[in-house]
């Protein structure tokens, strides 16, 4: 049954290689945001960690950082925008952050702080990681300099909402498979909007649309590649339902590529970064020991191909 698994999800990848494209300059790419780590990021975790902890977390958020640029990088391409690299390398480290604040700390009352952060109001951290967080969200909020008015705070608003539905559901062995779905595409579709309005200023609502259905199967992707850690901490997917394939994850990719090219002229930039997202996705999947999150990085490249680690425990423990 692995073997025949194994063989489809081969199939699916071969058979999207016509998406497939060159990402260039990927080495210096990569310590470029590798640099903007060190510059901007760095800073913030050496006033906020403590120091027995300062490294491990470090090397959870530069990783983060080198990986989301890449995607980032890929939509800006696609879109004939301008990226920032201090954004690129600051969106990967801020959800790393949020993303293991709520999962492994969340609570009724740090979700309604959280919410009033969102909102613009006041928020007072307690703990390591939300100093950390919060350090990251302001020099964000900071070098963006956007009203609150624009999508990207609304949805960020949308995505904490599901954010905390998912984790308050997803543990429910009998969740519906409908309500599932809703849930899943809220999170993978608002988070994608939240990461591409880093570089496109008042994003219009078509394009928001968009970006959302893109991002609801990028997130089926990261279920995907999850599965086992998800089965182990109890937490419920289509995948865990042996409901979601690779080859499914493929479709809905290839279903969106012609509204993408309609909507930006070209769709390969950002789909050779999704293209490597999918062969990671499937070595992992197929390759457990690849995704033990064991042994450390070398260098810009060893950070994006190496499983992240969240920046409580290592990959193979976490719950997300």
């Amino acid at each position: 049954m692995a073997r025949a698994g194994l063989i489809a999800d081969l199939g699916a990848l071969l058979r999207w290689t016509r998406f497939a494209g060159r990402i260039p300059r990927v080495p210096a790419r990569a310590a470029e945001y590798a640099r903007q780590y060190d510059r901007v990021i760095a800073p913030i975790v050496e006033s906020t960690v403590d120091s027995a902890r300062r490294e491990r977390i470090g090397r959870a958020l530069k990783a983060a950082s080198v990986k989301l640029g890449f995607l980032l990088g890929g939509y800006a391409a696609m879109a004939g925008l301008p990226l920032r690299s201090d954004l690129a390398a600051l969106s990967g480290a801020v959800t790393r952050a949020y993303d293991d604040l709520i999962d492994d700390f969340g609570s009724p009352a740090l979700d309604r702080r959280l919410a009033e952060l969102f909102h613009g109001r006041d928020f007072q951290p307690a703990g390591e990681l939300e100093r950390l967080f919060h350090g990251l969200f302001r020099e964000v909020e900071r070098r963006l300099g956007r009203d609150r008015d624009d999508p990207i705070f609304t949805a960020l608003r949308e995505l904490h909402g599901c954010q905390v539905e998912s984790r308050l559901r997803q543990g429910d062995p009998a969740i519906p498979a409908a309500e599932l779905a809703r849930i899943t595409a809220g999170k993978g579709g608002f988070g994608t909007v939240v990461l591409f309005a880093l570089v496109r200023p008042g994003m219009p609502e078509r394009e928001l649309a968009l970006v959302y259905e893109l991002g609801g199967v990028l997130q089926q992707l990261d279920d995907y590649q999850d599965v086992e850690l998800d089965r182990r901490a109890g937490v419920v997917t289509a995948a865990t339902r042996d409901g979601l394939t690779l080859a499914q994850v493929c479709a809905g990719l290839r279903a969106l590529a012609p509204r993408l090219h309609a909507r930006y002229g070209r769709v390969r930039p950002l789909y050779a970064v999704v293209y490597a997202y999918l062969w990671a996705s499937f070595l992992r999947r197929h390759l457990p020991r690849l995704g033990s999150g064991g042994g450390t990085a070398r260098g810009p490249l060893g950070l994006l191909l190496r499983p992240g680690d969240n920046l409580v425990q290592q990959a193979v423990h976490r719950r997300r």
